[in-house]
């Protein structure tokens, strides 16, 4: 991960490393918790017959937004290290 894991790796870098990859973990998490939350309150609602599968397919963008924010968030924090 951009030439930081070596045998000399330092202690800050390592704690560095280690959190971006918890909160990326996290924040994917809970963005996959809520898409998935969003997606079956969508299914549900076609299925009694409204038509909302636009709007569905729309909303579940939003909660995959903020793991793609944090993704480049962690490239951020590893070239920070460097």
């Amino acid at each position: 991960i951009f030439g930081i894991l070596t045998p000399g790796i330092t202690a800050i870098q390592a704690a560095g490393v280690l959190g971006a990859g918890i909160a990326l973990g996290l924040v994917g998490l809970i963005s996959a918790i809520r898409q998935g939350q969003v997606c079956a309150n969508g299914i549900a609602a076609i299925g009694q017959g409204h038509d909302v599968f636009g709007n569905t397919l729309i909303l579940a963008v939003f909660p995959e937004l903020y793991a793609i924010v944090a993704l480049a968030a962690t490239f951020l924090i590893g070239s920070a290290l460097v």
